[in-house]
C-alpha cells in the first residue's frame, strides 16, 4: 500500500486512532493539537557526520532519489493524517523516537551540538525521531520544530541510528560525502585552528574571507541587445576618440532621451 493511498483511506473513513501508544505520537499529542497543515521540511540543522554520510560502497546511487520521492509523498499529506494514522505512522513510515539506550547506538543527542540549544536541550518537547525512506533504504533523522516543520538533521541510508538484532547490532561505516564548498571550509578551519596561537592576524583574515560580504559599490555596464551595425558604430566612436567607452555612449543616449522628454 502506498503512503498516499493509506493516508487517504484513513481520511475517507474519518478514523481516529489512539495517538498515545508510544514515542513521537505521544509526545506531540500531549504537547499540542497537531496543526491542520501539510508536512514540510527544513535543512537548517542538517549535517553529514561519520556513520551518517553518503560516502560508502554500500549506498546505492539511487538512494537520494528514493529519499526525494519519500519527501514528495509526505508533502502531499497533513501532519495529522500521518501521526494519527497507525498504518502510516507505524507501518509504512516506521516513525519512532530515537532510543538512546539502544545497543551500539553510534551517537548521543549531545553530539549534535550544531543544533540550537532551544531544541537540543529539550528532548521532551523536541524529540528526535526517524522515519523510513523505504524498508530497505534507511531512514531520515530529525525533529518537528516549534512551527511543526520537520527539520532533517541526519541522513541514515545504512540504518545506523538504531542498530538492530537483524544485522547483529552492527554499525556499517559511511563517511560524509561533502561538496567542494564544504571541503574548502573544513580545510580553512583546520588552517585557522593551526595558526590561531601565533601572534599574526592571518587566522582572523582567513575567517573574514570565508564570510565575505559586499561592502563597496561597484560599476555595472549595461549592454543593450541591438540589431544592425549599432555595436560596430559604437566601436568606431570609441576608436575615433568621440567616446571613451560603451558607458559614455549609453549615458549620452540616456541624456538625449531625457532631454527629448522634457
Amino acid at each position: 500500500m502506498s503512503l498516499g493511498n493509506a493516508a487517504q483511506r484513513r481520511a475517507d473513513q474519518s478514523a481516529k486512532v489512539d495517538v498515545t501508544s508510544s514515542g513521537i505520537e505521544s509526545t506531540h499529542a500531549k504537547k499540542r493539537k497537531l496543526p491542520d497543515k501539510r508536512w514540510s521540511f527544513g535543512f537548517r540543522f542538517f549535517r553529514e557526520i561519520t556513520n551518517f554520510g553518503l560516502d560508502s560502497d554500500l549506498i546505492e546511487k539511487k538512494w537520494m532519489i528514493s529519499m526525494l520521492a519519500r519527501l514528495t509523498d509526505l508533502s502531499h499529506l497533513t501532519l495529522a493524517s500521518v501521526l494519527e494514522d497507525k498504518v502510516v505512522r507505524d507501518g509504512i513510515l516506521r516513525i519512532h523516537d530515537i532510543n538512546w539506550e539502544q545497543k551500539n547506538i553510534p551517537f548521543k543527542r549531545d553530539d549534535l551540538d550544531w543544533i540550537d540549544d532551544k531544541f537540543l536541550k529539550n528532548d521532551a518537547e523536541y524529540p528526535l525521531f526517524q522515519l523510513a525512506v523505504s524498508k530497505a533504504n534507511g531512514r531520515l533523522v530529525g525533529f518537528l520544530d516549534d512551527e511543526s516543520v520537520y527539520q532533517i538533521v541526519l541522513l541514515d541510508p545504512l540504518h545506523n541510528a538504531q542498530p538492530t538484532k537483524f544485522n547483529d547490532y552492527k554499525v556499517r561505516l559511511c563517511k560524509p560525502l561533502g561538496c567542494e564548498v564544504t571541503a574548502l571550509k573544513v580545510s580553512v578551519k583546520a588552517l585557522v585552528d593551526k595558526i590561531t596561537p601565533r601572534s599574526c592576524s592571518c587566522g582572523e583574515e582567513l575567517e573574514a574571507a570565508m564570510t565575505w560580504e559586499k561592502r563597496t559599490n561597484g560599476q555595472a555596464i549595461v549592454m543593450p541587445i541591438v540589431e544592425g551595425n549599432a555595436v560596430d558604430d559604437a566601436d568606431e566612436l570609441i576608436a575615433s576618440g568621440l567616446a571613451n567607452s560603451y558607458v559614455d555612449i549609453f549615458e549620452a543616449g540616456l541624456l538625449a532621451i531625457l532631454e527629448r522628454s522634457t
